[in-house]
């Protein structure tokens, strides 16, 4: 495509147009790893939202598929790029535009980072509470595009509850600005929803105002070794039950921790392991000392009480910031732990009380069909979502463990359907689990999201192939 690849140099400079070379492969592809090719025609680097829709415009008029393309830490596939597409990146796109201290709105470029914008909150003592540890290299665009969740979920919400305005180009190169400073605005449909979650297949985010909030007055952490699944859940309903705040509650198993260590060796806290951890986050909801004060003896009688009923084995507070960052560290540093052992991932959500139910049988099936292969589990246990990860055991072939996890699949994902869960909780669907979309949406549902996507984009050209063929 000569003519195409003229003009996209034309359109944004011929530095910030690659058609060739390693950085094909490396911004073709977000982190999924998967079987599909990677194959690129060319990386574009806009700078400006005029830059983008003329892009846009041109690959259209060409017939050309684009991949919007973020920091590209997704686990989906949905960044990847597999059959000659254009590549967006709008790492080059990441100002912050203005934060607004009184209405509690920051706007920024689309390619800022998470960690950037929660910093710029920061800088006037307000924050940016979706938190997860890719913040540093996840940009802002790409977490609205996925609606991404994180570990303050059961706190704070999604992404989507944070989103107050999106400027987006669309597959015409139209640009649309959806939403914005108002806190009411009832006049039909709420189009800027429609975009969150999307993965980038209805529209280029370009530009997004978010809502921020005050920071809490204080945070009390503590790690819990819990002796099963059924007392994660437990101890998760005591802390709710006494009425406590709280912002995080994280599970892992015991074989995470252990590849935690193995990758930064440090210590465990506990002197016996547990099967089970909890990291509990809980917010300090009245002034000065005597709030902290009030809710560590809150958090000492409830664990106390989960003590006595068998449900905990041991628990370590954190009592200075370091602390509470070494405790968070070692749930943090799981999936990059984990992650030299080319992993094959599934990230589910499952009602409450299906948490239990479904561990068991899915532990009993992987067991069954997968006996050498490791089955660990971590996630933000809050809020129903657990991080399923199946490593490929040591003298294997890749291939070979990859293909015998997909197969697999069917069987993780028939136990969420039969759970009443979801296929994907944060992580979105793109390329990993477009043939597992069944599980979670009925034909009627499939067909009314295929009209949305014929109605914004009829050439299809907008990250194809993702959430559904």
């Amino acid at each position: 495509m000569p003519q195409l690849l003229e003009r996209l140099k034309e359109i944004a400079g011929e530095a910030r147009v690659v058609s060739e070379g390693d950085d094909l492969a490396y911004y073709g592809r977000d982190r999924c790893r998967g079987s599909w090719p990677v194959d690129p025609l060319a990386i574009v680097f806009p700078a400006t939202t005029h830059e983008v829709s003329e892009i846009v415009r041109a690959c259209a008029a060409e017939r050309v598929a684009i991949v919007p393309s973020g920091g590209r830490t997704g686990l989906a596939g949905a960044a990847t790029a597999i059959a000659g597409e254009v590549v967006v990146s709008l790492e080059r796109m990441r100002k912050i535009i203005e934060v607004d201290a009184r209405a509690q709105l920051l706007r920024c470029e689309a390619g800022a980072t998470v960690e950037r914008v929660q910093n710029a909150a920061s800088e006037v003592g307000l924050m940016y509470p979706v938190d997860f540890a890719a913040k540093g290299t996840a940009q802002i665009g790409g977490s609205v595009a996925t609606n991404a969740g994180g570990v303050k979920v059961v706190r704070y919400g999604l992404t989507r509850d944070w989103v107050a305005g999106l400027k987006v180009v669309l597959a015409s190169g139209e640009v649309v600005e959806l939403g914005g400073e108002l806190v009411k605005d009832n006049t039909g449909y709420d189009l800027r929803q429609l975009m969150i979650g999307s993965e980038g297949t209805l529209g280029i985010i370009t530009e997004v105002t978010l809502r921020l909030c005050r920071p809490p007055l204080g945070l009390d952490v503590v790690l819990c070794g819990v002796p099963d699944d059924g007392s994660l859940l437990q101890l998760f309903a005591r802390l709710r039950d006494h009425g406590l705040a709280i912002t995080a509650f994280e599970c892992m198993d015991h074989r995470c921790l252990e590849h935690v260590v193995a990758h930064r060796p440090r210590g465990l806290p506990f002197a016996e392991p547990s099967a089970r951890y909890a990291l509990c986050e809980v917010e300090v909801l009245t002034p000065g000392a005597s709030g902290r004060e009030q809710v560590r003896e809150q958090l000492t009688t409830v664990l106390g009480e989960a003590a006595q009923a068998g449900e905990i084995e041991d628990a370590v507070f954190a009592n200075t910031a370091q602390q509470a960052a070494g405790l968070w560290a070692l749930r943090e540093d799981i999936s990059e732990s984990l992650h030299v052992h080319t992993p094959h991932k599934a990230d589910v959500s499952l009602p409450l009380g299906g948490l239990v139910p479904f561990l068991t049988a899915w532990r009993v099936a992987a067991a069954e069909h997968l006996p050498a292969v490791p089955a660990l589990c971590f996630g933000h246990i809050g809020d129903g979502n657990l991080h399923l990860n199946l490593l490929c055991p040591e003298g294997v072939a890749h291939a070979e463990f990859y293909a015998a996890c997909k197969q697999f699949d069917e069987h993780t994902y028939g136990l969420v359907k039969q759970y009443r869960g979801s296929i994907s909780a944060e992580h979105g669907v793109g390329l990993l689990k477009r043939d597992h979309l069944h599980h979670s949406r009925n034909p009627t549902e499939v067909s009314m999201m295929r009209s949305l996507k014929r109605a914004l984009d009829p050439q299809g050209l907008l990250n194809p192939g993702k959430i559904f063929r």
